[in-house]
C-alpha cells in the first residue's frame, strides 16, 4: 500500500516539474504516444520480478506486496503476457488519478505552469544535473591529482552530430605512485535516461573512495591496489530530457521517432544496442523505432555504446573463448557493474537464455554477496522472455569479464530520503564489496568475509607506545550472503604487516579461534601482535578468512599507528526497555592516561556525551549505536554495536459487561492499526 501510494505521488511530480503546458502535453501525447494502462496480477513474488525484468521499459507502478503492478502496455506486450496466463485489466485507478490530475493541471494559467521550468532538480534536490554531475567529477580530479584521471572516452550523440550535446566521461581512480597490474573495476550509470539514482549512487560512491582515502585503511587499499572506473552519465543528453519530468529511456538520436521528441519515444535503447548478442532472439529487442525497446539499425549503431564498448575493451582483456559454453577461469580478475532502476534486483548473464551461463556458479555465489548488502532479489537477467544488445554482452558475452546489473529502489524518480536512508547506505556498502571482490570474482565470492575487525577494542586506528602488544580481534562470517550457508565453516583467519597479503613475500601469522575450535559458519578469533621490531608510525595489517574448502574471501585492511601514546579502548553495553535505552561507557579504560570524552551517536540522527547516558528513540528501530572515546593526550576510539528498538506492548483494555468497553477498545485499536500503516 505504502509503494503504491508513494509511486501514484511520484508520477504526480513528474508530471508537476515539466516545463510543457498541459495541451503542449496532451498534443504530443496524442499525436506520438499515449498512456496505455494496464494492471497485471501475479501469484508469486518471484513471478512479478520476472515479469518487472522483461517489462521494465513499460513499468508505471508495482507492488510486490499486493502482487500487481502497473503498465504502459501495446497490443503485443499484452498478448505476451496473456499468453504467460497471466490476468491483465484496465488499471481504472490508475488511469482515474492521472486523467483527475490532467483536468486540474489544464485549469492552471501559464504563468503557474511556467513556473515549473527547471533551476536544477527540483523535489530531486538530492539528484545533480547533468552539468552538476560532470562538474563535481572534474572538481574531485581536480583535487586529487595524483589518485584521478579524467578521462574523455567518447560523445553523445547530440554531439557526435554537432547538436551541442556532452562528453561521455569517466573518472579513473587509483593510487598512481603504485604502478603495477590491478584488478579493475568498471561502473557505469543511467544508461537509460529517466532513471535518477544510479548517476548520484556512482557519484556518491567517487566521493566515498577519496574523501575518506587519508582517514580509512579499508578506503585506503583499494585505491591503491585496484583500478576503479566510473562514468556517471552512458546517456547525458537523454538525461537532461529526463531532468524535466519526461519520462525519456532511450538516448536522442532523431533518426528514430522523430515525433516522439516530446513524449520520451525517440531515439534507440542503448541497452538493446550492444555487440556479441545483439538481436538474437524473437522477443529480445524490438525493431519498432518508437519502442521503448528499440535496438538500432545495426550493433553498436550509437555513439555512446560504441564509446563505453571500446572503453570496456581497452581495459579488460579477452579471459573466454569464442562459444557461449566457453567459461572464464575462476581466477579471471575485473568486474563491470551497470546501475539501473528500478525494481530492487541484482542480475547476472545470460539474459538472452534461459540457459545459464558457464561461470553461473561463480555469478550466483557473486550476485548473492552482492544483494546481502542491499538486500535485493539475486536472479539471472532473463525474465519472461529473453533480452538482448544489453551491456553485458561486451563484457562477459565478448570478454568473459564478470558483469552485473543493480536495479536501484522503487521508483525511476526516486523520492530522496529513500535515497539517503536506504538505496544510498545500502548500495554504497555492496560497491565497496564490488571493489574488492574485482580482483577474482568468480572466486572470491565463495570465501567468507570479515564483519568485525577490532584494534585494542577500537574500529578505527588505534596507537600504540612502542614495544607494547596490539590486540586484534575479529569475527569471521560465512553468512555475509543470501545462498544457505549451514554446511559452510570458518577454517582459518590470517593477517599480514604492511606487505599486502596476497603478494609472495608477505609475511601471514594465523589467529586463534576464541573458544580454541574453528566449527562454525560465524567464528570470533583473536592474535597479540608483536610492535618490538616496527618502527613509528602507522602501520598496515592485510587480513583475510578461509572456509573449510580453502576458499579465502575479500581482504580487508586497518591501521595501528606506533606513537607516545596508547589509544583508550572502548567498550560500552546498552539496556532498552521499549522505545528507550540507557547505555554505560564505564568500562572502557586507557592504560597510560585518562578518558576525557564521551561521544555518542545514537542511530537516529540524535547525538550525545557522557559515561552513562540515556536516550529515547521515536519509533522501533534497528540502529547502529556508535561510542568515541578520545583521552588526555588527544587519541580516539570507536566501537559500534547494533541495536535492536522495539514498541511497547499495549494491553487491550478489559471488556465491560455492557459490551461498549471492547467495542471502544476495538476502535482504538483500529485506529490504531490505520495510523501505522498511514504513516
Amino acid at each position: 500500500m505504502q509503494t503504491t501510494i508513494r509511486n501514484t505521488i511520484l508520477f504526480i511530480m513528474i508530471i508537476l516539474i515539466s516545463p510543457r503546458s498541459y495541451s503542449e502535453l496532451k498534443e504530443t501525447n496524442d499525436s506520438a504516444h499515449s498512456i496505455n494502462a494496464y494492471k497485471v496480477s501475479f501469484s508469486t513474488d518471484k513471478v512479478g520480478r520476472k515479469i518487472a525484468i522483461s517489462f521494465h521499459h513499460a513499468l508505471l507502478e508495482i507492488d510486490y506486496e499486493n502482487n500487481f503492478l502497473v503498465a504502459d502496455l501495446n497490443d503485443a506486450e499484452r498478448t505476451k503476457l496473456i499468453s504467460h496466463g497471466l490476468k491483465i485489466d484496465v488499471a481504472s485507478e490508475w488511469n482515474n488519478r492521472y486523467q483527475k490530475f490532467q483536468k486540474k493541471w489544464n485549469t492552471n494559467n501559464v504563468e503557474n505552469k511556467n513556473s515549473f521550468a527547471l533551476a536544477g532538480i527540483p523535489g530531486f534536490e538530492c539528484y545533480p544535473t547533468v552539468e552538476e554531475t560532470l562538474s563535481q567529477g572534474q572538481r574531485l580530479s581536480t583535487n586529487y591529482p595524483s589518485l584521478t584521471d579524467w578521462v574523455d572516452i567518447g560523445d553523445s550523440w547530440k554531439k557526435a552530430n554537432s547538436q551541442g550535446g556532452h562528453d561521455l566521461m569517466v573518472l579513473k581512480i587509483t593510487n598512481k605512485q603504485i604502478l603495477q597490474t590491478k584488478p579493475k573495476l568498471f561502473i557505469h550509470s543511467s544508461m537509460h535516461a529517466r532513471e535518477y539514482t544510479p548517476a548520484t549512487l556512482n557519484l556518491d560512491f567517487a566521493k566515498l573512495l577519496l574523501e575518506q582515502y587519508e582517514t580509512q585503511p579499508d578506503i585506503r587499499w583499494i585505491v591503491d591496489y585496484h583500478e576503479v572506473h566510473l562514468l556517471f552519465h552512458m546517456n547525458p543528453d537523454g538525461r537532461k530530457i529526463a531532468e524535466t519530468g519526461i519520462s525519456q529511456r532511450k538516448n536522442t538520436n532523431e533518426q528514430h521517432c522523430p515525433a516522439g521528441s516530446g513524449t520520451g519515444n525517440v531515439g534507440v535503447d542503448l541497452n538493446r544496442n550492444f555487440a556479441h548478442f545483439w538481436n538474437v532472439t524473437p522477443d529480445g529487442s524490438s525493431g519498432v523505432e518508437c519502442d521503448q525497446t528499440y535496438r538500432g539499425t545495426a550493433a553498436e549503431s550509437e555513439p555512446e555504446t560504441q564509446a563505453v564498448s571500446n572503453y570496456i575493451r581497452s581495459i579488460f582483456p579477452d579471459a573466454r573463448g569464442p562459444n557461449e559454453s566457453d567459461a572464464s577461469s575462476v581466477d579471471t580478475s575485473g568486474l563491470h557493474l551497470d546501475i539501473h532502476s528500478y525494481s530492487e534486483l541484482v542480475l547476472w548473464p545470460y539474459g538472452h537464455t534461459t540457459e545459464p551461463s558457464p561461470n553461473d556458479l561463480g555469478f550466483v555465489a557473486l550476485g548473492n554477496k552482492l544483494a546481502w548488502f542491499n538486500q535485493y532479489t539475486p536472479q539471472q537477467s532473463v525474465g519472461l522472455y529473453p533480452t538482448d544488445g544489453t551491456s553485458d554482452d561486451v563484457s562477459y558475452g565478448e570478454l568473459g569479464i564478470a558483469a552485473l546489473t543493480f536495479e536501484l529502489g522503487t521508483s525511476f524518480f526516486q523520492e530522496c530520503t529513500e535515497y539517503e536512508n536506504t538505496i544510498k547506505p545500502d548500495n554504497l556498502a555492496a560497491l565497496i564489496y564490488a571493489a574488492k571482490v574485482s580482483r577474482a570474482p568468480y572466486l572470491l565470492s565463495h570465501g567468507p568475509e570479515l564483519s568485525t575487525i577490532l584494534l585494542n577494542g577500537s574500529e578505527i586506528s588505534s596507537s600504540v607506545s612502542a614495544g607494547s602488544s596490539v590486540k586484534l580481534d575479529v569475527i569471521a562470517t560465512a553468512k555475509q550472503t543470501l545462498l544457505a550457508t549451514n554446511s559452510s565453516y570458518i577454517n582459518k583467519v590470517e593477517y599480514s604487516i604492511n606487505t599486502p597479503i596476497w603478494e609472495p613475500s608477505a609475511q601471514l601469522i594465523e589467529l586463534n579461534p576464541s573458544d580454541g575450535l574453528l566449527d562454525s559458519s560465524e567464528e570470533s578469533l583473536t592474535a597479540a601482535i608483536d610492535t618490538t621490531n616496527l618502527d613509528n608510525g602507522s602501520h598496515t595489517l592485510f587480513l583475510r578468512a578461509f572456509n573449510q574448502h580453502r576458499q579465502q574471501g575479500v581482504v580487508s585492511a586497518v591501521e595501528f599507528i606506533i606513537s607516545d601514546n596508547n589509544s583508550p579502548t572502548p567498550s560500552f553495553t546498552a539496556n532498552c526497555i521499549d522505545l528507550n535505552c540507557s547505555f554505560d561507557a564505564s568500562d572502557s579504560s586507557d592504560v597510560d592516561g585518562n578518558i576525557i570524552e564521551y561521544s555518542w551517536l545514537f542511530g537516529d540522527g540524535d547525538q550525545g556525551q557522557g559515561v552513562n547516558i540515556t536516550h529515547s528513540y521515536a519509533a522501533a528501530a534497528s540502529v547502529t549505536v556508535e561510542l568515541n572515546v578520545t583521552d588526555d593526550a588527544g587519541s580516539t576510539s570507536t566501537i559500534s554495536r547494533s541495536i535492536t528498538i522495539s514498541e511497547p506492548i499495549v494491553e487491550p483494555e478489559p471488556s465491560s459487561s455492557s459490551g461498549g468497553g471492547s467495542l471502544h477498545a476495538l476502535g482504538l485499536l483500529f485506529l490504531c492499526s490505520l495510523f501505522r500503516l498511514r504513516s
